[in-house]
């Protein structure tokens, strides 16, 4: 079996594709589509390989930035309607802090994450490589799916359900997108986790979005959370076995790094 290490993350802001990138999203010979929701997400080169987050950053922002602006214009009938949209000064203020936070962890925590390797044999989604620039398009991702999510259950909402027949639509929903990854990625236990964790998410977002003043950024808060963290597991269960030195990273980081992802890649290395 052959060992694939991650390349070496460019230092922000540029970003440099990596020297394989042909085939990284695992999706083989298949479609360039993202299921789920049926965006645009990988775009095939006339050599073949597939371009994404990591490679081109603005461009998928600018996509999903004018996707989310076109479902708020499909669906402005029902926001108007709902306080939770509106923004005030305290709404103002949490959406400058998640900014910081959201920077602070591309700038600072992404690079400094021990460098990963590939140990199985099918071949490793794009998110196993995302850098810093990744979390740009995607943070804009996660707004256009969020924006969709809440139309969904106003919507809901409107028919008159119980806040617990919401939740269990959308939890059913929203996991059952996700199963649809299966057409583009040949890792079942990626396309299992995700599921259930979109599931998981899906049950509680009518809670969060119906019951809290500011339950729209919460929920946008913890959708991004669940990527920000994923991505760190990543890197300590696949982390490489030398522990490559990484300058960023102080002598005693090198040392909880190796003992950290010693821990973490006995039960869990199998099945990401």
């Amino acid at each position: 079996m052959t060992l694939a290490r991650a390349p070496q993350r460019p230092a922000w802001p540029t970003p440099v594709p990596p020297a394989d990138a042909a085939g990284l999203d695992g999706g083989g010979d298949r479609g360039g589509l993202d299921p789920v929701f049926g965006g645009v997400l990988l775009a095939r080169t006339g050599a073949g390989a597939r371009i994404g987050y990591n490679d081109a950053p603005l461009g998928f922002a600018l996509y999903y930035g004018a996707r989310s602006g076109l479902v708020y214009l499909v669906f402005r009938s029902r926001y108007p309607a709902w306080s939770r949209l509106e923004l005030s000064g305290l709404r103002l203020a949490i959406i400058a802090a998640m900014l910081v936070i959201f920077a602070v962890h591309a700038l600072l925590v992404i690079p400094r994450l021990p460098e990963t390797e590939w140990v199985r044999a099918q071949s490793p989604v794009e998110f196993f490589y995302a850098n810093s620039w990744y979390f740009l398009p995607k943070s804009i991702e996660i707004l256009f799916q969020q924006l969709l999510i809440a139309a969904l259950i106003l919507a809901l909402r409107g028919l008159r359900l119980s806040i617990w027949s919401i939740s269990g639509l959308v939890a059913v929903m929203f996991g059952g997108f996700h199963l649809s990854l299966a057409l583009s990625y040949d890792n079942p236990v990626y396309v299992a986790r995700y599921t259930v964790a979109a599931t998981i998410f899906g049950a509680l977002a009518p809670w969060f979005i119906l019951k809290l003043r500011n339950g729209f950024l919460l929920s946008y808060a913890v959708h991004w959370t669940c990527y920000a963290i994923d991505l760190t597991l990543i890197h300590y269960v696949f982390a490489a076995q030398d522990c490559p030195p990484n300058r960023r990273r102080s002598p005693a980081g090198q040392g909880f790094c190796k003992n950290l992802a010693r821990r973490l890649q006995a039960p869990w290395r199998l099945a990401a």
